[in-house]
């Protein structure tokens, strides 16, 4: 079955039905991290302080973790902001608060863990919109936690990726906050057209599919500019902050990343792109592959950009 079968396929679904395929989606994901990466979520809790908030917005009520160092210097701290993967259905979990508490030891930050509405239940433009409603009450909500609007850092995951490069293009948050970088890593910028170049789904292939067809019922649809970034004209991404994008040599993903970066150098957009080649989608998180060189590599990326001010 290929990417446009399968998609034809999903529209006789119904409502139904597409909740419990989410559901298994989401059973499946937690059960393939190995129990060795699991005991590592919890050894930064004691030099690490997490606190769980439900947010009001104008959009709703919007689930973040504030992550700081217990042990901090007085004064402000920069902000680093984090969305995680998941293709736009998966929960948010441990180890995106793991990968928090990592960024806040390793750059300082106050680190706003974000964990937004998923697909089917909440489809595109659900999380944009979300998010977008989320940074223009953090200037409010950082100055409870010391936080320093004047030095914010982006980061997003795979589809968390993508979510921050839509909201960054689309720019329809409050200019209160000075964005300094977004750094993208291996995210999909191109929803529409088949990165699987007309090959038969595998098992894995066809659960990816899924997670496209919970946030973009419209295939259509997927041609919008904040969905398929690369699809997005010169004007509409010349304006977005400094970028990295991060890529993985392993993931099918990879040439839609570096795609993007020429798009946005293009444009005149100050950008970087690394690849790590021995690595596999979603390495930063999971825990294998180059995950260590990663975070030592965003890290050091989040903070060049927070010096510069």
């Amino acid at each position: 079955m290929t990417r446009a079968e399968f998609v034809e396929s999903c529209r006789s679904l119904t409502e139904e039905q597409l909740q419990e395929i989410a559901i298994q989606s989401r059973v499946r994901a937690g059960s393939r991290i190995p129990p060795q990466v699991v005991a590592m979520f919890r050894s930064l809790d004691d030099v690490t302080q997490v606190e769980e908030l439900h947010v009001p917005t104008a959009w709703g009520t919007t689930h973040v973790f504030m992550v700081r160092k217990q042990e901090r210097p007085a004064g402000s701290l920069p902000i680093f902001v984090n969305v995680h993967g998941g293709g736009w259905c998966l929960d948010h979990t441990e180890r995106d608060i793991y990968f928090a508490r990592r960024m806040a030891v390793a750059t300082g930050c106050l680190v706003v863990d974000v964990d937004y509405v998923l697909a089917p239940e909440y489809p595109y433009p659900a999380a944009i919109e979300e998010i977008e409603a989320l940074l223009d009450v953090l200037p409010d909500l950082a100055e409870k936690y010391d936080g320093d609007i004047r030095r914010v850092v982006l980061c997003g995951q795979s589809a968390g990726g993508n979510l921050v490069g839509a909201v960054t293009q689309r720019r329809k948050y409050t200019d209160r906050l000075n964005i300094l970088a977004q750094i993208l890593c291996y995210l999909p910028t191109d929803n529409y057209n088949d990165h699987f170049h007309g090959e038969e789904l595998d098992e894995r292939g066809q659960s990816t599919e899924y997670y496209g067809f919970f946030y973009n019922r419209d295939f259509e649809e997927r041609k919008n500019h904040d969905v398929s970034l690369v699809m997005s004209s010169l004007e509409e991404v010349r304006h977005v902050p400094v970028t990295d994008i991060v890529t993985a040599g392993l993931d099918n993903l990879m040439p839609e990343g570096r795609q993007y970066y020429e798009l946005l150098t293009k444009a005149g957009v100050p950008t970087t792109y690394r690849c790590f080649e021995h690595s596999r989608h979603g390495f930063l998180v999971n825990l294998y592959d180059e995950w260590k060189e990663g975070e030592d590599y965003v890290a050091g990326l989040a903070l060049g950009h927070l010096q510069t001010t």
